[in-house]
């Protein structure tokens, strides 16, 4: 749980780069409610917790063994990058160069090898792919039934694939994700985590 010096920091960071803005990176605060209760060794009021969002462009910086992933602005958004951390990191190295919403928390620590200025860390819990070059992509695990392809999302719906790429069709029960409408054959696609 977030300090309230961590909360104000945070919202001041979104409103000194303007992360309010539809399409651009922006982040959410852990939101107090105060929830009375009769037991009284329980404290008088209950802290949810929301999580933060990003949605950026997912790219590999510097060179490796001291390479770092980070989330760039989607163009024409100038806002600073954000460095990303995690348990999600690794399988992100599949998404350099998709534009990807974020989930986790953002932290007051500072990376300096994102960005010449620094740029905050985010912990990313999940993830979802959004587009590739603009182009609106879908991500989720690919699933084989009753001979037919379809791509199970995080919402657990299964949306039908019309023409799975052939490379692709020994990969059931890989998360994949397909650029383009699922109503025709994917502009390009790829593998983010393997069975």
């Amino acid at each position: 749980m977030r300090s309230a010096a961590q909360c104000r920091a945070a919202r001041v960071l979104r409103v000194a780069v303007g992360l309010a803005t539809a399409g651009s990176l922006f982040a959410s605060c852990a939101r107090r409610d105060r929830t009375p209760t009769s037991d009284p060794r329980m404290a008088d009021d209950i802290t949810i917790a929301t999580p933060d969002t990003a949605r950026g462009i997912v790219r590999r910086v510097g060179a490796d063994p001291l390479s770092r992933l980070a989330l760039l602005p989607v163009p024409p958004r100038t806002v600073p990058p954000l460095a990303l951390s995690g348990a999600m990191a690794a399988e992100l190295l599949a998404a350099d160069g998709l534009e990807v919403m974020v989930t986790g928390s953002l932290t007051t620590d500072i990376s300096r090898d994102v960005s010449p200025g620094g740029a905050h860390v985010f912990a990313v819990q999940r993830y979802v792919v959004r587009a590739a070059d603009g182009i609106e992509a879908h991500d989720g695990l690919l699933v084989s039934q009753n001979g037919r392809w379809y791509l199970e999302t995080a919402l657990d719906t299964k949306v039908p694939i019309v023409s799975l790429p052939a490379a692709l069709a020994s990969k059931a029960g890989a998360r994949i994700f397909l650029v383009g409408p699922l109503s025709k054959a994917p502009q390009s696609f790829g593998v983010l985590r393997a069975k």
